[in-house]
């Protein structure tokens, strides 16, 4: 297939009819997210279908021109770089899907902010920043579907695999016919094979670490017995069996932990409470270099790196 030249857009083949789409340059860091779409192909699908492509509203316009119409677009999750642009697509006719309780982040901004806990420590004109920078705009309707549920679009069958570690509505794609498995924000973010990303994500109140492990482990499994390609939301094209995704993730969690115990080794740390030590070590900008932020998003990343550090300390067993 000649694929198109779109600027500022790379358009890789995952096979002859599924294409994964990145955005190279975007607006801010958590504005955008790879995605797929799925082309028209005789007996399966007559119109295109777009799994979790989250790109700016006029590269949304540019793929509909070229492989469109598409009529269906599903979201693996809520989190503001799953969600700050799929107003776009609902703007061109295109039936929206998301999993349930998170799809109703997608219709109002306030819903985010109470469903992602953010209510509990900041105030809701951090967070209306935070969906202004990433260019978040609402959706009138969504369709929603059960984490797990198989969706059909004409023949194509979508199976959505259920990965709550990172967000409890929070799933991957599966496309058994085409042996295509997408796995979201699961955490294997290296846009080359030589660059590392941050890992697995789990600064937010409802992630889990052991959950996650749960969930590389099953992703793992799926993929060396059901798939032959492997993308995800911010990485390159993976092909089974390569399991460089599964062991990158467990690496960087086991990293996290290390830069955590370190930390607690030099922070005197006995005689203080679990809010105490979290406080402590978030001066030390362990993850995130939130001396050098402000305003709004200096409260944000302070929040994420706090359940980071939480999770992790909760794991060393320190105040159980």
């Amino acid at each position: 297939m000649s694929l198109p030249i779109i600027d500022n857009l790379e358009i890789w083949e995952v096979t002859e009819d599924i294409l994964l789409i990145h955005q190279k340059k975007v607006p801010f860091l958590f504005s955008c997210c790879d995605g797929l779409l799925i082309l028209p192909k005789e007996a399966r699908n007559k119109k295109t279908i777009a799994l979790d492509l989250n790109i700016e509203p006029k590269y949304i316009k540019n793929l509909n021109d070229i492989y469109g119409p598409v009529s269906n677009y599903v979201c693996t999750h809520a989190h503001i770089d799953h969600t700050s642009h799929v107003y776009a697509w609902e703007q061109l006719g295109v039936n929206i899907h998301a999993p349930t309780p998170e799809a109703n982040y997608l219709l109002d901004l306030r819903n985010f902010y109470r469903g992602f806990g953010f209510n509990e420590t900041l105030e809701y004109s951090t967070i209306e920043k935070f969906g202004k920078i990433n260019g978040f705009h609402n959706c009138n309707y969504i369709n929603s579907f059960k984490s797990g549920e198989t969706l059909k679009f004409e023949n194509l069958v979508v199976e959505t695999i259920s990965f709550p570690g990172h967000s409890r509505s929070h799933v991957g794609f599966l496309i058994p016919k085409e042996k295509v498995f997408h796995i979201s924000c699961l955490g294997f973010d290296k846009p080359k094979p030589e660059i590392d990303g941050f890992g697995p994500w789990y600064g937010f109140k409802e992630a889990s670490i052991s959950q996650y492990i749960e969930d590389i482990n099953q992703a793992e499994s799926i993929f060396l017995n059901y798939a032959k390609f492997l993308t995800s939301s911010h990485s390159y094209i993976v092909k089974n069996p390569d399991t460089t995704p599964f062991e990158y993730m467990r690496t960087k969690i086991n990293e996290n932990q290390k830069k955590v115990d370190n930390a607690l080794k030099i922070s005197n740390s006995s005689k203080l409470s679990e809010d105490e030590v979290v406080s402590q070590l978030l001066k030390m900008d362990i993850f995130f270099p939130k001396k050098k932020l402000k305003d709004f998003l200096f409260e944000i990343y302070s929040l994420w790196e706090s359940w980071i550090i939480r999770k992790h300390i909760q794991r060393s067993n320190q105040f159980k």
